[in-house]
């Protein structure tokens, strides 16, 4: 019978096995009983890769954990009191990117700052500050830390710092900042789609639309976001009145992404706004229908929900407009446009006491809401319009 011939690989990982189960514990922890007990078991892990016995191994893997374990309980190690807040401080720092990966962002804050009162002092500490400070929509706070980290640091140098300093100084409201970063970010190559679409959108918030244009049809070609690209090409054309090319925009904007519901309530608006009832309707029960089986941006939803309403009671629809309000309502009770076109379609159909009641409701959500509070002091204020008394 032809005996089964052993490679160079396996003796090497024999080797490391009984290398590391021998040596380590021992070494690691320091109690001098661990040297009696972990090289048999060292051996036994390297006869079992020899063997190809994976039970055996197993055997010794589990023996090498046990004895791991007793020997930690019964003598147990001291660490020194640097160590020991050497080992809190990494312990906060889990803690928070566990908090991070959870999406709690102001418990993740509050364990990177326990860890860096603790000791753990390292640049990274702070890149995670300053990202969860992001995520609360704390942006003057992340650009501090990013312009620190950038000045004071090699972390500089990472292409994931220098953008996140370019985005929170565009956040903060640091144009020039996060513009001359991102512009250099791109002389980096760094990202390049990622950065024409932050100078795109930084350009449409400063108003300079033909630098946007521009910046935005950069992003699209190197394939960033394609759809949202070419949904913010779609506004810059609305804006200058172009209304045939930002349909063409739009229309191609869900052609890359169907779930894009932003762009059925700009198509839906601007259908509507040239005189095309039916096909803003179509635009806008379609978004509507995406959203049920999708995860659900609220916001938009209701918007489109409202938007529909509007057109269904431009079509005199009342039956179909008051339930699409009221949906929207419920969807996102802060969305207040939703109160003030039901409580004017109320209006207009003489349902004064059912008028009061939608606009209460939006002042009850939101007592600082001027519109609301307006028209019910004009309802009141008129007693022989019909309004209750």
């Amino acid at each position: 019978m032809k005996r089964s011939r052993i490679s160079a690989g396996l003796i090497v990982a024999a080797v490391l096995a009984a290398a590391t189960v021998a040596l380590l514990p021992p070494l690691v922890l320091g109690i001098g009983i661990l040297w009696f007990i972990a090289p048999p078991l060292g051996l036994l892990a390297a006869a079992a890769i020899l063997l190809r016995k994976n039970s055996l191994l197993m055997v010794a893997a589990i023996l090498a954990v046990l004895a791991v374990s007793i020997v930690g309980v019964l003598h147990p190690m001291r660490l020194s009191p640097s160590q020991e807040r050497k080992l809190t401080a990494t312990g906060y720092f889990l803690k928070g990117q566990i908090f991070a990966i959870q999406g709690d962002y102001a418990r993740a804050l509050a364990a990177y700052e326990h860890s860096e009162r603790a000791g753990l002092e390292h640049p990274w500490v702070a890149v995670q500050r300053a990202y969860c400070h992001n995520f609360l929509g704390r942006s003057e706070n992340a650009y501090e830390i990013f312009a620190r980290l950038m000045r004071d640091t090699l972390l500089g140098s990472l292409d994931v710092v220098h953008l996140n300093y370019a985005l929170s100084a565009m956040k903060s409201g640091n144009y020039k900042q996060g513009e001359r970063a991102f512009w250099q970010a791109l002389s980096y190559n760094f990202q390049p789609g990622y950065c024409y679409y932050q100078l795109g959108v930084c350009y449409r918030l400063s108003n300079d639309q033909i630098k946007a244009e521009e910046m935005m049809t950069n992003a699209h070609r190197l394939g960033y976001d394609r759809s949202q690209c070419s949904s913010i090409l779609g506004a810059i054309a609305e804006s200058r009145r172009d209304y045939a090319r930002a349909e063409e925009f739009y229309r191609r904007a869900l052609r890359e992404n169907p779930e894009n519901l932003t762009v059925y309530v700009k198509l839906g608006s601007l259908l509507y706004r040239e005189g095309r009832v039916s096909d803003a309707r179509e635009t806008l029960l379609e978004g509507v229908r995406i959203s049920e089986w999708i995860p659900l941006n609220f916001r938009v939803y209701a918007m489109l929900l409202n938007n529909l309403g509007f057109v269904y009671a431009e079509e005199g629809q009342l039956a179909k407009a008051i339930p699409a309000f009221k949906q929207a309502i419920r969807v996102d009770p802060a969305f207040m446009d939703s109160y003030d076109n039901l409580a004017h379609l109320y209006i207009e159909n003489k349902r004064f006491s059912d008028a009061v009641i939608v606009l209460r409701r939006a002042l009850e959500v939101d007592p600082s809401y001027r519109p609301a509070r307006r028209v019910l002091d004009q309802l009141f204020a008129v007693p022989e319009a019909g309004q209750p008394q």
